[in-house]
């Protein structure tokens, strides 16, 4: 049974942003395979999966709350009224390479598929702003050392960057590029991803674990737009029903530092970055399956516990995730 991979995953979501509200919010780090915590043979090993999720639930700290009309009296024409909704979809390619049973790299290749619609307010004749991104995102290489604690349990550290990759110049359906960065497939930024992983298991038994942290810090960014620090905490298990397939259960935690910078999103006060950041917890089962040796398939599906935003943001009810996994 143990040479089942075991998918652990949290779908991204990149924060976009609107004058009064955000567009959406973050949420947790990738990681969709298990192998890379564990003992494993030398090889190369392809993932690749779509992801979907609609951010549609507008929030006020931990608060749902009611965009106001399009023709509200208050508004000012002009205004973006954040009454719409978000949808994003992702397909990843994750390419990692075990050199030996200590050390490996994994390379994180995202494209972006982004539908974003608001309202303009105007007291006579509101109308639909849409901004439409398909393009490469922001590309990450990690490498990670293992050291092991016995033939099926170890701890490591992982290191890598996040590379300003992704386009940063698409339009929306007016002609424009939007004033706030984080719309676009990619915030320019370079960042710096550390961390620390544990994975623990005993030969035979049809149980095992995991639990990750890491943080991800800008080192070198736009002069109008600096992401915050952001840190990712992930706990799970699979549970083995046979050699073929494995139920799969993940805890995820992140917490986001506010945005700074002139293209940060602004809430109604105004200030730059006001509308970025928050915490978020989630809950992820899910199922793999194994279709041919060395080969298996996935799903997973991500519950929010508990979302905490700063200022006024769109935030998701549910997302999914469908994918493939093979080691050669």
């Amino acid at each position: 049974m143990r040479h089942l991979r075991f998918i652990a995953f949290c779908l991204p979501f990149i924060s976009i942003s609107g004058a009064y509200a955000s567009c959406g919010s973050s949420a947790c780090n990738v990681n969709t395979n298990w192998d890379e915590h564990s003992t494993n043979q030398p090889g190369l090993s392809i993932d690749l999966r779509y992801s979907q999720a609609k951010i549609d639930q507008l929030r006020a700290g931990s608060s749902k709350v009611t965009a106001p009309a399009p023709t509200d009296p208050t508004l000012n024409p002009g205004d973006e009224v954040e009454n719409l909704a978000t949808k994003l979809s992702l397909i990843t390619a994750t390419v990692d390479y075990t050199l030996d049973d200590s050390f490996g790299l994994s390379l994180q290749l995202p494209y972006v598929m982004r539908n974003h619609q608001h309202t303009i307010a105007d007291p006579t004749a509101p109308t639909i702003e849409t901004f439409d991104a398909k393009a490469l995102g922001d590309i990450r290489a990690v490498a990670r050392y293992r050291f092991a604690l016995d033939d099926m349990s170890g701890f490591g550290i992982k290191a890598g960057v996040k590379l300003a990759t992704g386009r940063k110049n698409i339009t929306n359906d007016q002609g424009m590029i939007p004033s706030e960065v984080p719309l676009q497939p990619g915030n320019g930024s370079t960042d710096l991803i550390v961390g620390t992983f544990w994975q623990s298991g005993t030969r035979g038994d049809s149980l095992s674990y995991f639990a990750q942290a890491l943080l991800q810090t800008s080192i070198n960014h736009l002069a109008d737009f600096k992401p915050g620090n952001q840190i990712n905490i992930d706990a799970g298990m699979r549970y083995a029903f046979n050699n073929k397939a494995s139920g799969l259960l993940q805890i995820n935690y992140q917490n986001n530092a506010q945005d700074s910078g002139l293209a940060a999103p602004a809430d109604a006060t105004g200030m730059a970055g006001t509308a970025t950041g928050g915490k978020f917890l989630y809950l992820t089962p899910g199922v793999t399956f194994a279709i041919a040796t060395g080969t298996n398939i996935y799903g997973l599906w991500q519950l929010p516990i508990s979302q905490n935003v700063n200022g006024e943001q769109l935030t998701t009810s549910q997302s999914f995730t469908l994918g493939i996994n093979h080691r050669y």
